[in-house]
């Protein structure tokens, strides 16, 4: 049986509860025994409560990822579980590929030089109306 210092066993077990390790139901006395392999363990990370799955849909918003609709409709008072149940990330992927073709529809009709998108240019050089006002000899300057 080995003996801890008081300090040691404070230490390893805030380091238990911080690392929340009892939640993959590991006891301290397995993990005092060996502390670093049970820290270097693969654990499975656990599920965002549905408070901190509201702040990261707010955060994920403002970085225009596309939620803003799912989030515009959802105001603060209501209830958090249907703002996190609001999206899927399939919808969303769905969402962006039916953006991306009808952008690329847009684009079909336009001509193409080497694969890049060229449009027809509107305006020429020089127009009949400006040869007369640039003839700076017959003004005599």
């Amino acid at each position: 049986m080995n003996t801890y210092t008081d300090s040691e066993l404070e230490y390893y077990a805030d380091r238990f509860m911080r690392l929340r390790i009892f939640r993959h139901g590991i006891n301290l006395a397995q993990y005092m025994a060996n502390p670093v392999a049970y820290e270097l363990l693969d654990l499975p990370v656990e599920p965002l409560l549905p408070t901190q799955q509201a702040a990261m849909l707010r955060i994920w918003q403002r970085w225009d990822t596309g939620l803003a609709a799912a989030s515009e409709t959802a105001n603060e008072d209501d209830d958090i579980e249907i703002q996190a149940a609001a999206w899927d990330w399939r919808d969303l992927l769905d969402r962006w590929r039916e953006e991306t073709a009808e952008a690329e529809r847009a684009l079909d009709r336009m001509s193409q030089r080497n694969g890049a998108y060229v449009e027809p240019m509107r305006h020429h050089r020089h127009h009949g109306r400006n040869r007369t006002a640039a003839n700076f000899a017959r003004k005599g300057a």
